[in-house]
């Protein structure tokens, strides 16, 4: 099941490849399954989302400004955010722009408009608004930022400081790694960790995982993501007209030509959503 599983990563980055840098028009593909349903990019930096989060903080230096607005940002990972709103990126988070975003959900609420994208759940509290939740969880976020930033400073290591990004309120491990690849694109951490340098592993990436490999425990989990990161290369290297280094996103933060570790964990998530509907089976997005 390598073979299957980078086999897929090839084609769907080739769709990336003819659609937005050779010009092509449909089909991209020959793959029935990419063809009709929507898998998303096995870079996570060609992302729609996290393209808008890139380009909305561009030129942002300020340490506390970009920590903020990625947690509000994936907090409701909607695209164009900011501009549902009606808000620009903040430097702080008082009262007033809290009452303020409080009224401008509601009112999308009362609307029937979506807040949330449901690409992963936030949980809130009992017999309260999950945005309500998140307003209180970025008020907190405002009230400690300094010392978060200071203790991830000192973090020896990049699970250390996933840790403390992990103590803001609503924030569980997944979305902390959101957050946490978010700010390696920015520099953020003094030590210049990116995501080659960490891997939490989201469900959908264990389920990929034990697609290939069957069922697998968390040290093996973790060997087997490592592994599959290694020995890429043997794999796409062989692929021709074109081959991967000519198709590969020359952009990418971690600079390639094969995918970073987080990536890897991306492309599994990928790959179990396309196994499962070739197969049949799972939620069908269409294309």
């Amino acid at each position: 099941m390598e073979f299957e599983f980078f086999d897929f990563i090839y084609n769907r980055q080739l769709i990336w490849y003819k659609r937005f840098v050779l010009k092509e028009k449909q089909p991209w593909t020959q793959d029935s399954v990419l063809q009709k349903y929507k898998i998303i990019n096995v870079y996570r930096e060609l992302d729609k989302g996290t393209i808008y989060i890139i380009n909305k903080l561009q030129g942002v230096k300020d340490r506390k400004t970009l920590l903020l607005n990625i947690v509000f940002y994936r907090f409701f990972n909607k695209f164009n955010l900011y501009e549902i709103l009606g808000i620009f990126p903040f430097k702080n988070f008082d009262k007033e722009l809290a009452d303020k975003l409080r009224k401008k959900f509601k009112r999308l609420k009362s609307k029937g408009k979506p807040i949330f994208n449901d690409a992963y759940l936030i949980a809130g509290k009992k017999r309260e608004e999950k945005y309500i939740s998140v307003l209180n969880s970025l008020s907190w976020l405002w009230k400690n930022i300094d010392t978060l930033i200071l203790r991830i400073d000192k973090a020896k290591t990049p699970e250390e400081s996933f840790d403390i990004i992990k103590e803001t309120p609503l924030v569980g491990s997944f979305l902390a790694y959101e957050i946490w690849t978010d700010l390696t694109y920015f520099n953020f951490f003094r030590k210049d960790w990116n995501d080659n340098d960490f891997l939490n592993i989201g469900p959908g990436a264990k389920w990929g995982l034990e697609i290939i490999y069957g069922k697998l425990g968390n040290k093996e989990l973790h060997e087997k993501l490592t592994h599959l990161h290694t020995i890429q290369g043997k794999f796409l290297s062989k692929k021709k007209n074109p081959s991967w280094k000519e198709v590969s996103y020359k952009k990418a933060f971690v600079k390639g030509p094969f995918l970073s570790l987080g990536n890897v964990e991306n492309a599994l998530c990928e790959f179990r959503k396309y196994y499962n509907l070739s197969k049949g089976k799972g939620k069908k997005r269409y294309f």
